[in-house]
């Protein structure tokens, strides 16, 4: 197990702010920056403890440290992409901790370039570390919930799924089938008491555009950059009000309408804004 996983348990802080009633262990995937990040930071100042899993030991050890002044926090490095370890360790911490009662899906990374500039192997990557990792995420956190008849599963989607931009053939795909995934669950589980929610956010200022690959994209979209911040609170508002689907700003929930009408307006309009300048 240990040649699996790094990790680091930090000590319970001697005061801490009271949790509120019903706040239980949360679990977020790519914490070490962005949308779990600051997801992260806004589940301990609600009481949650907190477990924090990402590739990056010691960003995940700062944030654990930081987050102790709150709430009890654990670091957890581990590529999630690797599949054994992954059961591994949501397998040991189940046993170690007991139930998780919030599970955030954050972790990702994209790709960039036309369909056929995608190696093979990219687009199982992007398949692993967006549907499958989550789907092994929830699958090990799930009977518990289930047991306790309380729980949040949380999953960062992506606009583009409403209307495939230009080189995200990889990317898009693979949070499609996170959408699906959690739309399924959410039948599948109806009246359970648990509850599954899919998050769409725009174009977020995250170090996932710190690539030279999206570089282009980030200098082209900068005027749309949204803070993760506001991603994560509606990320933690939804443990107070369950909602399936949401977008992140609101007003995308139009492109839904503009693409039941005009379908064809939207792909142009979508694609038009995603192309490099220079194609």
């Amino acid at each position: 197990m240990d040649s699996l996983v790094q990790r680091t348990l930090l000590p319970r802080p001697r005061t801490k702010r009271s949790a509120p009633q019903g706040a239980g262990l949360a679990v977020v995937t790519g914490g070490s920056s962005g949308i779990g990040q600051e997801a992260a930071r806004l589940l301990a100042r609600r009481g949650h403890p907190t477990v924090l899993i990402a590739r990056r030991r010691d960003a995940l050890n700062d944030l654990a440290l930081e987050l102790s002044a709150l709430a009890p926090s654990m670091a957890l490095a581990l590529d999630v992409c690797d599949d054994q370890a992954t059961q591994a360790t949501f397998g040991q911490l189940v046993h170690d901790r007991g139930p998780v009662r919030v599970l955030v899906n954050c972790a990702g990374s994209g790709l960039y370039s036309p369909f056929l500039k995608h190696e093979p192997t990219d687009l199982r990557r992007m398949m692993e570390i967006h549907y499958f990792a989550a789907a092994t995420a929830i699958r090990s956190v799930l009977p518990g919930m289930l047991d306790q008849r309380a729980g949040h599963v949380v999953n960062i989607g992506s606009m583009s799924t409403k209307m495939g931009p230009w080189g995200h053939s990889g990317y898009t795909a693979a949070k499609a089938a996170l959408t699906a995934l959690t739309q399924t669950l959410a039948a599948d589980y109806a009246s359970s008491g648990v509850h599954f929610s899919v998050v769409h956010p725009g174009i977020i200022d995250t170090p996932y555009f710190d690539t030279p690959d999206l570089q282009p994209l980030r200098q082209q979209l900068r005027r749309h950059l949204i803070n993760p911040e506001r991603v994560a609170r509606t990320v933690v508002r939804l443990l107070d009000r369950p909602r399936l689907e949401v977008c992140v700003p609101h007003h995308y929930r139009l492109v839904d309408a503009i693409k039941a009408l005009h379908p064809t307006m939207l792909h142009h309009l979508v694609a038009s804004h995603s192309r490099p300048t220079k194609c």
